[in-house]
């Protein structure tokens, strides 16, 4: 069975998070070690930017809403999949400006 990702598990690997439990999953991945020069400083952020790369289909995520056996709530999983097909072509066209807010 292929391992499920989450918006959380990919916001923790680009921030570098020095979770236990997220350097025991993830820190033997190449993007986990990469020294980058500027880092999000909030997960809100981060967030924020990974739901843009999905509205912009650079990101491929899948939504799973089940509803209880009484009918009366529903739950919902959100995964992702991965790159989509031709996201290296779609980033390289974007336009990448943000203006986030610092303290």
């Amino acid at each position: 069975m292929q391992q499920q990702i989450t918006r959380n598990n990919i916001v923790d690997v680009f921030r570098q998070s020095q979770a236990r439990e997220v350097k025991n999953r993830f820190g033997n991945l190449a993007v986990y070690q990469e020294k980058f020069t500027g880092k999000l400083k909030t997960k809100e952020d981060a967030l924020l930017l990974l739901d843009d790369l999905i509205l912009r289909k650079i990101v491929e995520e899948d939504i799973i809403l089940n509803r209880s056996s009484t009918g009366q709530t529903c739950t919902c999983s959100v995964f992702i999949f991965g790159l989509a097909e031709d996201a290296l072509t779609k980033a390289n066209i974007e336009n990448w400006n943000y203006l986030i807010k610092t303290r």
